[in-house]
């Protein structure tokens, strides 16, 4: 049974977008180097952040599962993307990232081959990862309001 999840938004100036998730409100902007203010992260970054969000909660929902001894998780992501293809060179590169990689640092009394269990449900379950590495089609249109 699929469960849909909704997000709005708005654009509010600038390059400024305000978007609203339940009860809950994210802002968007750009650097200066991208023609914003940088009053906010950009909504790539804020995908990034989305990745570690995920794999930190489907870290502790794995090692809960699996009764592992975690006492803390850490995640870093990170992700190469060449900004001409939003600045519109689209035909020289595409405007997605090319990569992105991440490490989840768990702090416990672990055995390595606990940590590669781990690892293997993890990237198996983390939507998130799934949506950004699988193709996910994403569909739209236009119209006028």
């Amino acid at each position: 049974m699929a469960m849909t999840f909704k997000a709005s938004g708005r654009w509010t100036g600038g390059l400024q977008v305000e978007t609203k998730v339940r009860q809950f409100t994210v802002n968007f902007d750009e650097p200066p180097s991208l023609g914003g203010q940088d009053a906010a992260p950009n909504p790539v970054e804020g995908l990034l952040a989305s990745l570690v969000g995920c794999l930190g909660i489907v870290t502790v929902v794995v090692a809960r599962e699996k009764n592992l001894p975690v006492e803390g998780v850490e995640i870093d992501v990170e992700g190469d993307l060449d900004p001409r293809g939003f600045m519109g060179q689209y035909h020289i590169v595409r405007p997605g990232f090319l990569s992105v990689r991440f490490v989840v640092k768990v702090k416990g009394n672990l055995k390595e081959e606990d940590l590669e269990a781990l690892l293997t449900e993890v990237e198996r379950r983390c939507p998130v990862s799934d949506t950004l590495g699988k193709g996910t089609t994403v569909t739209g249109s236009l119209v006028k309001a």
